[in-house]
């Protein structure tokens, strides 16, 4: 019996420090409670009050984006008034709508193909402003374009049945040319062509009778067709090797139709990174552009209409062609004209704007943020 009692005691004894302690924890809940709700309730105020900054910054960043979309020639006539051309000039764009937030963006000028734009995300919380300043990422280099013929070394014609032809001593042939002249990588990166590579390393024009679209081939890469017809160009070409064009194979026309082929073989010395052969036949306005020695000696059927400008960033170009060209023929060491006829064309339509795609035509712009802040 005795032990019994014992037993008993000890447990009641036990039950009594469970209480307390059981007490002691409920006081300490009690104390760090409120402070950890206050804690929390904190901290999903700042959660919410960072998601809609976040929110803010993202649509007034987006008005940006917009501001720069309009500033492609084929979207700045919808422009209320147009887009500002003078400094001090500035236009207010059409407004825009994201998440419930009204974003208003003005668009300022402030020197050639430089501008500010402000744009203003307003909700019912708060107003944040993005001010970012742009400006076109590509030198002007259209004053190549101004002559008929223009090296940075000779101009050498050999003799034989040729002539050039030009309206004013402005656009006569100019030798050692000193203005400003685009690198390899600056013009490489302007014509990249981003598509799925094409495979083959023979194009065959007869392949495409709806129109060329932009070809981009890694490696040589061999153009010719199998039947006498005319192929237009609906799209630029950009390959990394050497080319030929219609060296061989059937006649056709091959209508550059204002695009481009761009070569960025750097192939010098006596060998050529671009040939364009007499089973060719130029017409339309373009570019064609290698890195190294051209060879150009295709047929021409081309008016003073046309603009075609020839280039050789690095090298030379030796043109011999079978008919009036019409354009520009320009090479980094020499050029060399040994017959047929060039005549020098305006560059620009009836508009006043540029036939052909080149850094400072105005056709492509790749816009680089300059400065950006948020208030």
């Amino acid at each position: 019996m005795r032990n019994l009692i014992t037993i008993s005691k000890r447990l009641r004894s036990q039950q009594g420090q469970a209480l307390v302690i059981a007490l002691i924890f409920l006081a300490i809940g009690a104390l760090t409670l409120p402070p950890l709700m206050m804690l929390m309730g904190s901290a999903l105020v700042q959660g919410t009050t960072f998601e809609n900054r976040t929110a803010s910054l993202y649509a007034a960043d987006a008005g940006v984006e917009q501001a720069i979309w309009y500033l492609d020639p084929e979207n700045s006539p919808l422009i209320p008034g147009g887009l500002p051309a003078n400094t001090g000039e500035s236009r207010t764009l059409p407004g825009i709508s994201i998440d419930g937030r009204t974003v208003s963006v003005t668009l300022a000028y402030l020197t050639e193909d430089t501008y500010q734009i402000v744009s203003t995300s307003a909700s019912p919380t708060e107003t944040i402003s993005v001010t970012a300043v742009v400006s076109d990422t590509y030198n002007n280099y259209t004053d190549i374009m101004n002559h008929v013929m223009t090296s940075k070394g000779e101009i050498t014609v050999k003799a034989g049945d040729y002539e050039v032809n030009y309206p004013s001593e402005d656009n006569a042939p100019i030798e050692y040319y000193t203005g400003a002249w685009p690198s390899a990588n600056e013009l490489s990166s302007f014509y990249y062509v981003n598509t799925t590579p094409y495979a083959s390393d023979t194009l065959n024009l007869a392949n495409y009778p709806a129109g060329i679209l932009e070809i981009l081939r890694l490696g040589t890469l061999n153009i010719v067709a199998t039947s006498t017809s005319t192929y237009t160009l609906t799209g630029d070409i950009y390959i990394t090797g050497d080319t030929l064009i219609g060296k061989t194979g059937h006649d056709f026309t091959l209508d550059l139709n204002g695009h481009s082929i761009y070569v960025q073989s750097n192939t010098l010395g006596n060998q050529y990174a671009l040939e364009i052969g007499g089973k060719c036949t130029l017409t339309g306005s373009g570019s064609i552009i290698a890195e190294g020695n051209i060879f150009f000696y295709p047929n021409i059927s081309s008016t003073e209409d046309d603009y075609i400008f020839v280039l050789s960033v690095n090298g030379k170009t030796l043109m011999q062609p079978g008919g009036d060209f019409h354009g520009t023929l320009a090479g980094s060491t020499e050029v060399e004209l040994k017959n047929g006829s060039i005549t020098y064309a305006s560059p620009f339509d009836e508009y006043g704007n540029y036939k052909i795609d080149f850094p400072g035509s105005g056709l492509s712009h790749f816009w680089g943020i300059i400065s950006w802040s948020i208030s």
